[in-house]
């Protein structure tokens, strides 16, 4: 496993290591002038997000179409506390607000007619409405039973009957000459009619009776035959008159009727006299019309009211019907901004589609089926956010089947259209279109950056309709102003929650905390979402041990407490590499076999694990396989990084001859998805030991992105990866020997814990940076890689002069190889073309 390296050129300048005092920022509480957060007073607002708040405050304020905004950016940044607090403050300018009411349509019941009213007259109109049929309820029956109505009345009865029974007498004294007389006989169903009678013996007989007047010889058979004809003759003349009866008796019921309707509206003209004169509107002058027409046309229905019905069940029953027919006249008031003096502002927390655009609702009838009408629309968020904002989550909105298209074209036509969900996805029978709403109102989005991003470039009508992205962003620059700030922030959570207040200890270690979020010095979170729970864990552990304050030792205790609820994987692959079973080396040195570091993240929580990384090489062409692509275990990043290594070895040593090698590359017990390209300096790293046969130090890991050119470029997680590799070398003991090489450009981001700077500096762990895939070489294989001379070859004895001579060597025999081949060849076709001859 080891090789003897004395004859290989070790470096000349040393590569410098990274001293205790670089490996982490730390807050001095001295930089606070106070002693506990309780005397500090609670922040406002948020900082750090400046362009946010200009994009916000734009797309709020400019009222044109289309400047609808979409708030971006990493959740718990503050995006909608800042975007209500915006909100909040440009909506104290009152705009021209609208109440909305429904009404029944009496020309097409299936298409309710909208009344549009200046806010707080919409429920005006209603109660002047509801008070208007309430009093005609009790008027027009009074006005049925006023004495001079009911003479009236009677005066047209009476004349009726009158021309009814002249009728009847002139007929009569025109057929008693004829020896008939008109009477009244009864009908099978027990009903009377009036009949033609002829006159036996002074006593008119039914037509029926003449056989037997035959047979009993009162009259003569002839008689009976001419009674009959002129019976059959008279008859015909009686139908006549009932038909002019009939004619008479419809006379009377329309001039009745108009006596009733006539009567009536000079009640009715009043009482809506004065609501026209209350709300002179044209669409409610018209809707007022079409209301006092229904009620003179039914008029029936207010004299149902006074009657008195023989039982209970037929009392409520007619109550029932009576009180569905009168729905017609009431106002569905489906905005009400009487107590609105602000614009509006709706955060819909659901916006499910009929929370968002509002619903139809329906009900069983006696007889079982489906019913509504204009007063089952409700609205929904968008109609109450009418001439102000709305604010909704895009990936909630984008969920709700169905939503995202139709709020498209709300926001595109300025027309809100009210369906229940079941007639959008045509599932229902009901027909009901209620008129459309005209709508001014201005969205506000959240999501995330890849959802904009998504929604922007894939759908068309996006980008008419939302033209303010604000972006926030999730860190900021670690600046005085912005540590000050933590600690006011720190007093707002904890006197709006009712927390402990930290005291200057405490103070320092959240804003640790806050940069370490970030995986660099030079940053602080802005997710102070995080941040709170930090806060409030911290406040837990503190009341556990009853201090007064929470300090840096409650932080740390809050901290630890919740790696340890989310570090089960964690601790089971320590426990697999501390067992052999994922098999780590961190002693010793082997030939092409590397450890690299990977990071896990289970959400709440990222760590890092070493993981061992294999090269083999041969002869064979200019080949490097990835064999977790061949396998489709790798991701496209890790797939780019092995390619950029091959693009290194053709720059460095396929210069005067190809690059003829065949070469495999493996993450050694490896059963998941790789991707990511921080194992590429690794990975370059083995395949030149395999090369020059020169080992790997399994005391080290590496980390590092590497270019063609053979520079090392940062990577993400180094924090993570370091204490990966530290706690499983700590576990076997540390040596002195250990370490960890990173890229120079990572120092700045360190933030290890205490116990990893406490081993640095006392020489027992290593953090080693660098900025080439050169200075990498030599801290993995203690050997200097090498520079081409002036004679474009490496120097022996060095990494890459020991690589050259053994690619050349890998070269000849491919050559030799391919030689052979094509003399075989050649024979075979030379003895072919020989037997042919011999054949002819």
């Amino acid at each position: 496993m080891s090789q003897n390296t004395s004859s290989f050129l070790p470096i000349q300048t040393p590569l410098p290591e990274l001293t205790f005092h670089e490996l982490r920022w730390h807050c001095s509480p001295e930089i606070f002038n106070f002693q506990t957060t309780q005397q500090l007073t609670p922040i406002k607002g948020i900082v750090g997000q400046e362009r946010a708040i200009e994009a916000i405050r734009l797309g709020a304020q400019l009222f044109s179409y289309g400047y609808n905004t979409f708030v971006s950016g990493v959740s718990g940044t503050g995006r909608l506390t800042t975007v209500k607090k915006i909100l909040d403050e440009v909506a104290t300018a009152t705009p021209v607000l609208f109440d909305f009411c429904y009404v029944q349509n009496f020309v097409n019941t299936d298409n309710p007619r909208l009344l549009r009213f200046p806010a707080g007259q919409g429920k005006l109109f209603s109660n002047s409405m509801d008070d208007t049929i309430s009093f005609l309820k009790r008027r027009i029956p009074q006005l049925f039973e006023e004495e001079g109505f009911q003479h009236k009345r009677t005066e047209l009865i009476e004349l009726y009957q009158k021309k009814e029974q002249d009728l009847i007498e002139q007929f009569n004294l025109k057929i008693r000459p004829t020896g008939f007389v008109l009477g009244r006989v009864e009908t099978e169903e027990g009903e009377t009619q009036t009949e033609v009678f002829p006159i036996v013996a002074g006593k008119p007989v039914p037509i029926s009776e003449l056989e037997s007047l035959v047979s009993t010889k009162k009259i003569t058979a002839k008689k009976a035959e001419e009674l009959r004809e002129k019976y059959d003759s008279l008859h015909d003349e009686l139908y006549s008159l009932a038909r002019l009866g009939v004619k008479l008796m419809l006379e009377f019921r329309s001039e009745l009727n108009s006596f009733d309707r006539n009567s009536a509206a000079l009640i009715t003209k009043s009482v809506f006299d004065e609501i026209r004169n209350d709300f002179p509107d044209r669409r409610v002058n018209e809707y007022l019309r079409e209301v006092e027409k229904d009620i003179l046309d039914n008029l029936e229905l207010f004299e149902a009211t006074l009657g008195k019905l023989p039982n209970e069940v037929e009392h409520e029953k007619i109550e029932s019907n009576l009180k569905e027919k009168f729905i017609n006249y009431t106002v569905n008031v489906v905005l009400d901004n009487n107590d609105t003096k602000n614009a509006p502002v709706i955060v819909e927390t659901l916006p499910t589609y009929s929370n968002l655009f509002g619903a139809i609702e329906k009900k069983f009838d006696s007889s079982g089926f489906w019913k509504t009408d204009f007063t089952k629309i409700k609205p929904g968020a968008l109609l109450r956010a009418d001439q102000g904002y709305l604010v909704v989550n895009a990936l909630d909105l984008l969920r709700e089947e169905g939503a995202w298209q139709v709020l498209k074209k709300v926001l595109l036509y300025g027309k809100l259209e009210i369906h229940s969900v079941d007639s959008y996805f045509a599932i229902s029978q009901s027909t009901l279109k209620p008129e459309a709403i005209d709508l001014n109102v201005k969205v506000v989005m959240i999501g995330d950056e890849d959802l904009y991003r998504a929604l922007y470039f894939s759908e068309e009508d996006f980008k008419k309709i939302f033209k303010v992205n604000a972006e926030f962003d999730y860190e900021t620059s670690r600046t005085p102003e912005m540590i000050q700030y933590y600690a006011h922030f720190i007093s707002k959570i904890c006197n709006s929650e009712t927390l402990l207040h930290a005291d200057k200890t405490g103070v320092a270690a959240i804003v640790e905390w806050g940069v370490e979020h970030t995986e660099t010095q030079n940053k602080i979170t802005l997710q102070f979402s995080d941040v709170a729970d930090v806060i409030r864990e911290s406040s837990y552990h503190a009341r556990l041990k009853n201090t007064k304050f929470i300090s840096s030792n409650e932080v740390q205790d809050a901290l630890n407490a919740r790696r340890r609820r989310n570090e089960m994987l964690d601790e089971k692959i320590k426990e697999q590499i501390v067992q052999e079973t994922l098999m780590i080396d961190t002693s010793g040195e082997r030939i092409g076999q590397i450890n690299g570091l990977t990071v896990y993240s289970t959400g709440l929580i990222s760590f890092g694990k070493p993981a061992r990384i294999t090269t083999t090489v041969g002869v064979g062409e200019e080949s490097i396989v990835n064999i977790e692509r061949e396998v489709e275990l790798s991701g496209s990043t890790h797939d780019k990084g092995v390619m950029i290594l091959t693009g290194f070895m053709r720059e460095k040593f396929a210069q005067t001859r190809p690059l003829t090698l065949s070469c495999s590359i493996a993450f050694e017990q490896s059963y998941g998805g790789i991707d990511g390209d921080s194992a590429t300096a690794a990975e370059i790293i083995s395949i030149l030991s395999s090369l020059s046969k020169i080992p790997v130090k399994q005391s080290l890991a590496i980390t590092g992105s590497v270019n063609q050119k053979g520079d090392i470029q940062p990577i993400g997680g180094v924090n993570e990866k370091i204490k990966g590799f530290f706690e499983i070398c700590s576990i076997r003991g540390l040596t002195g020997e250990q370490g960890v090489v990173i890229p120079k450009q990572n120092v700045q981001d360190l933030m290890l814990s205490d116990d990893i700077i406490e081993q640095v500096k006392a020489g027992k762990f290593h953090i080693y940076p660098v900025s080439s895939i050169e200075e990498a070489t030599f801290r993995m294989l203690g050997v200097y890689a090498g520079e081409l001379d002036n004679e474009r070859k490496f120097p022996d004895g060095t990494v890459f002069g020991l690589v050259d001579k053994c690619l050349e060597k890998l070269h000849e025999a491919s050559t030799d190889n391919e030689k052979d081949s094509n003399t075989a060849n050649h024979a075979s076709n030379k003895k072919t073309k020989t037997d042919k001859t011999n054949g002819k």
